[in-house]
């Protein structure tokens, strides 16, 4: 190879590698934005796992970013850590409090600009999410999954009513949720005058007829505070996880790697 070609090359790979790594702070789509932070010592030159993680009521992107208990385990595990900011601190989606631009949408736009902006390993595209932010990823994997590998909701889920159907179809999911969390509770409850926060047992129930799972779980084992409920004989192929903890309405970063670890093993 000749001097012009061997720059040709470099230069090709220099412009390939920017391509994939434009820095943002925050990213800023037409209808809103989002933060991200890559983990330290990543190689421009290789592909990134992927956790979009929303974040709770009254919360924002920002906030994520300087939570540990969020940031600590994906670093850790090697994910790129993208966190979408909701219009006035809220998400809208199917019996939220709140209405306004299309959640769902929005998420998904946020994947595609995060794709352009960097190499994204289509095995690894995970969403997360906390409190009302987990309502969203629950509304999420149940009518427009495409593009998601695993969803990981922590103290949320469905607002009534529960779906009829989930027209995305199967997914992986895998729900983790305080036995005494009283701001969502695991048997729902009433916010205001209209509006109700779903059940969380009879909303998982939904996700074992979508995967097609029996009403027993494949085991039961414990990690760490979790106790969890495991199904991977379903039909669909694909697999669910209910793990309850004893505490409140919190992110531990225990239970976000544990998550993690589990998104891991699908492929």
């Amino acid at each position: 190879m000749n001097g012009l070609a061997r720059a040709m090359v470099l230069a090709l790979a220099l412009w390939s590698s920017a391509v994939h790594s434009q820095p943002c702070d925050p990213c800023v789509l037409a209808d809103g934005g989002y933060r991200a932070v890559a983990p330290a010592g990543w190689d421009p030159g290789n592909r990134l796992k992927l956790l979009i993680f929303l974040h709770g009521w009254q919360n924002s992107a920002a906030d994520i970013l300087a939570d540990a208990d969020v940031t600590g385990p994906a670093a850790e595990a090697g994910y790129l850590l993208v966190a979408p900011d909701g219009i006035g601190k809220r998400w809208s989606f199917r019996g939220s409090p709140t209405g306004g631009r299309d959640d769902i949408g929005f998420v998904h736009r946020v994947l595609e600009d995060v794709r352009r902006r960097w190499p994204i390993d289509p095995h690894f595209v995970v969403v997360g999410g906390f409190s009302i932010g987990a309502s969203l990823v629950w509304d999420l994997a149940c009518h427009d999954a495409a593009g998601f590998t695993a969803f990981l909701p922590l103290s949320g889920g469905f607002w009534a009513p529960l779906p009829a159907s989930c027209t995305a179809g199967p997914v992986n999911l895998r729900q983790s949720h305080g036995r005494t969390d009283t701001t969502f509770p695991l048997t729902g409850r009433a916010v205001g005058q209209r509006m109700q926060q779903g059940n969380i047992i009879d909303g998982f129930s939904r996700w074992r007829e979508v995967n097609k799972c029996p009403a027993q779980p494949s085991r039961r084992f414990y990690d760490g505070d979790l106790d969890c409920d495991d199904w991977v004989g379903c039909d669909s192929g694909l697999a669910l996880q209910l793990c309850l903890h004893p505490g409140g309405h919190m992110i531990q970063a225990h239970h976000i790697a544990a998550g993690l670890r589990w998104a891991d093993q699908l492929h």
